[in-house]
């Protein structure tokens, strides 16, 4: 099992927002350090996981990308696009509307301030496409009065290839409560993994996987229902592991330290 002091993300009050004075952060602006935004969720993921796996997720790796690209980490959107479970205990979701009206607002208020970099960093697999909107949005409605730039990515994407090379479960099996995540919180949380829950528990591979190559045609259908034996979970936890889920953890922070270090590097150039 990993060291849990190279996996927990520290206090890290240079770079948390919420830790941070007004007058720190107006620095950190003056600076032109991009902002992240992690967006999360609070859902259902099996019975063997906490239901903020999302949101601590995706805060984890925003906070440790910070650390590689010099940026603050706005305080995490804990609520988010999880209509798929909310027939679910402990699920909590917004709708659509409201959901991406919120968003807006947080990031509009994030630019106006004068931040020139918003990385809305995605942690629940539906937040996706909304958060691509509320990107183009803030652009649309905001670049007369500001210079800013909006990236918008979920952040397992760009070490999709990366990570389908390094598992164990088929295709369909890194979906929801999977391996992937399980790893993840095998990694970074064990105590609050009850892998023994599993047991007698209904799920297996899916239609669709987070990583495996795909079509690019999403197709919705009818959520799953804890009546008919579903545990809420789209893949296979069992071979998820402590050591493979920070070997994923360690791949996708350096995937989206290379894609970012890229991206400013194009942007200044263009400048």
């Amino acid at each position: 099992m990993a060291d849990p002091a190279s996996t927990a993300p520290a206090a890290g009050g240079e770079r948390r927002m919420s830790f941070m004075t007004q007058m720190e952060i107006a620095e950190a602006i003056a600076q032109k350090r991009a902002v992240i935004l992690p967006t999360g969720a609070t859902e259902a993921h099996g019975p063997h996981m906490p239901t903020d796996t999302d949101t601590h997720q995706v805060e984890h790796i925003a906070w440790l990308l910070a650390q590689r690209i010099d940026a603050l980490v706005a305080p995490p959107v804990a609520y988010g696009i999880s209509k798929t479970f909310e027939f679910f205990p402990g699920t909590i979701s917004l709708s659509i509307p409201t959901y991406q009206a919120m968003l807006f607002e947080i990031g509009a208020a994030l630019v106006r301030q004068g931040f020139e970099h918003l990385i809305l960093l995605n942690g629940n697999r539906p937040n996706g496409t909304a958060n691509d909107a509320v990107a183009r949005h803030l652009v649309d409605e905001l670049d007369a009065a500001h210079s800013f730039k909006v990236s918008a990515v979920s952040y397992w994407e760009p070490a999709a290839e990366r990570i389908h090379a390094l598992r164990q479960s088929v295709p369909g099996g890194m979906g929801h409560g999977c391996e992937f995540e399980t790893g993840f919180q095998l990694a970074t949380r064990p105590e609050l993994v009850k892998m023994d829950r599993l047991e007698g528990a209904h799920y297996g591979p899916v239609g669709w996987d987070l990583v495996a190559p795909t079509e690019p045609v999403r197709t919705y259908m009818r959520r799953p229902r804890p009546a008919a034996g579903h545990a809420a979970i789209f893949g296979d936890p069992s071979c998820a592991t402590a050591e493979a889920g920070q070997v994923f953890i360690d791949t996708v922070v350096q995937v989206l330290e290379e894609t970012f270090r890229t991206l400013r590097g194009s942007y200044e150039e263009r400048r």
